[in-house]
C-alpha cells in the first residue's frame, strides 16, 4: 500500500536464515509431542562493529573532526595540560580521579607540540569533553563541549562531579 523511495543507506548489521543446514549436519533436533524429531530452522544474526563506527564517523563529524556521540565514544575526555610542571601535576591528579570513577580519559601530555597543534588533535579526535588546565585559568580547568565552541571554567570538584554523574 505504498511505493519505496530511493535512499542511501550503509549495512551495519544482517540476519541470515540457515534453514535446516546446521541442525541436520550436526543432528540437532527437538521431539514434537508425538516423539517424531523435528530439526529446527536456524538464523543467525550479527552486526558490524567497524561499520557501524564508520558510520558514525559519517555522520558525526564537522570541519576540524569527529564528534562522537557520549555513548560510544572511545573515551570521553580529551586532556591538555598547558604550562609547566604544576600544571602538569594538577592534570595528573585530574587524569586519576577521573580514571578512578571510570570516566576514560585520553591525556594529551606531549610537550614537543604546540598548544594549537594539541587543541587542533582534540577536535580531530572528537571526544566529546575537552578539558584543559593552564595556569592562565587561575586554579580551574577549562571545559569545552566537541560539538560548540563555548567554553567555562570549572573548579576540579566540579570538573570530576559532572563527568561522574
Amino acid at each position: 500500500k505504498g511505493s519505496l523511495k530511493k535512499a542511501r543507506a550503509s549495512e551495519v548489521g544482517n540476519v541470515f536464515d540457515l534453514g535446516q543446514k546446521y541442525t541436520k549436519a550436526f543432528d540437532f533436533y527437538v521431539l514434537d509431542e508425538r516423539g517424531k524429531k523435528i530439526y529446527p530452522i536456524m538464523g543467525c544474526y550479527g552486526i558490524g562493529t567497524s561499520r557501524l563506527m564508520g558510520v558514525i564517523a559519517e555522520k558525526s563529524n564537522d570541519d576540524k573532526g569527529l564528534i562522537w556521540p557520549k555513548e560510544v565514544a572511545p573515551f570521553t575526555v580529551y586532556l591538555i595540560d598547558i604550562g609547566g610542571s604544576g600544571q602538569k601535576q594538577e592534570a595528573h591528579k585530574l587524569y586519576e580521579k577521573l580514571e578512578k570513577n571510570n570516566v576514560k580519559v585520553l591525556w594529551d601530555d606531549r610537550q614537543d607540540v604546540s598548544v594549537g597543534t594539541k587543541f587542533a588533535d582534540a577536535d580531530l579526535m572528537g571526544a566529546p569533553i575537552r578539558l584543559v588546565v593552564s595556569g592562565k585559568n587561575q586554579g580551574k580547568v577549562e571545559w569545552k563541549a566537541r560539538e560548540n565552541e563555548q567554553t567555562k571554567l570549572l573548579t576540579f570538584q566540579e570538573t570530576v562531579k559532572l563527568l561522574t554523574n
